[in-house]
């Protein structure tokens, strides 16, 4: 779970474990992530994993700096406040077969949950309650 709460004005993002990101309500600001943003991270990290993994899985031996990922989003033309498009950029290991890679991009874009769930018409419902999310989890 990932909770959001406004302090001292800022919007401060952690997970179950503490850890905190700072959000901006802009883009390219100092300070914090913009939710596009966060978006965008969140894609590059799921692939990220899923090339990790799956290299791992198949006993790859290759240096890890050499992996680049980079996301833009594409807002839609058409006026509905969504993003139509997501351009992923991946720098692959350079010591590997030109057909691994193939492979890879194949597997990866079924791996990624991210990326799968952007594809798909996930359901997102906004539910008020009562309580603080601390008074809940106490």
């Amino acid at each position: 779970m990932t909770t959001l709460k406004i302090v001292e004005g800022q919007d401060r993002i952690f997970n179950e474990a503490g850890v905190q990101l700072v959000g901006n309500h802009g883009p390219n600001l100092e300070g914090g992530l913009s939710p596009r943003e966060l978006l965008e991270a969140s894609l590059a990290l799921c692939v990220s994993i899923s090339l990790q993994k799956i290299m791992a899985y198949d006993g790859v031996e290759y240096d890890k700096s050499s992996i680049h990922i980079e996301v833009s989003s594409v807002k839609a033309e058409d006026k509905s406040n969504k993003f139509s498009h997501f351009n992923v950029h991946v720098t692959l290991p350079p010591t590997l077969d030109p057909a691994y890679k193939e492979k890879l991009k194949s597997v990866v874009e079924r791996a990624c949950t991210i990326g799968n769930t952007l594809k798909s018409e996930a359901v997102v419902e906004l539910i008020e309650v009562n309580e603080s999310v601390e008074m809940r989890n106490s």
